[in-house]
């Protein structure tokens, strides 16, 4: 019984000890709501103004003097490469790359799949947003007779011409033909 009563007294010492700290933190709470905060902006010194604009800094460096030409090298050595090599750059890629149709079109980008047939983003110009062209639609007298997967067959006027994504390497557009193909099972 003893006990019993050591339990209880120690409850209601638990349960004084809470109320009083309610209590503290409701007296705290009052002071802070009740007490006035001063929320004007700081004026700034002036003595440390007054004394940085006495002082004049010098920020060229004997770089400014340098024509940028001197510069070319860092230019050409790509910065996330580890090695810092310069890029060679294949003229022959670059020289062999499809033009656009006399017409100014571009093909921006091609969408296929089994299910549908495919449709082409081309770009006029003075348009600098594309329309999707679906396989089989005639526009600007130029009709899509096929959609690839690297370019698209247009005719008119009496001629064909294809027409291929501007932004593919030819090393690129093999690759990307070359997984593109059908695979074969192997034989077992």
């Amino acid at each position: 019984m003893a006990r019993a009563a050591g339990v209880g007294s120690a409850r209601t010492l638990k349960v004084t000890a809470l109320v009083g700290a309610i209590a503290v933190l409701s007296l705290l709470n009052w002071h802070l709501y009740t007490t006035a905060l001063d929320i004007a902006p700081l004026a700034p010194d002036t003595r440390a103004a007054a004394s940085n604009e006495a002082k004049e800094v010098d920020l060229s460096t004997p770089l400014d003097d340098k024509p940028l030409i001197g510069f070319e090298e860092t230019v050409q050595r790509p910065l996330f490469n580890a090695d810092r090599k310069p890029i060679v750059r294949n003229k022959e890629v670059a020289a062999a790359a499809p033009q656009p149709l006399s017409t100014g079109m571009q093909l921006v980008g091609i969408v296929k799949s089994d299910a549908t047939p495919g449709r082409a983003l081309i770009r006029f110009p003075g348009e600098p947003v594309g329309k999707w062209v679906p396989e089989g639609e005639t526009i600007n007298g130029w009709h899509v007779t096929s959609v690839k997967t690297v370019s698209i067959v247009l005719e008119g006027n009496g001629q064909t011409h294809e027409l291929k994504l501007q932004s593919l390497t030819n090393a690129e557009r093999e690759k990307t033909e070359t997984a593109n193909e059908p695979r074969r099972k192997p034989a077992r």
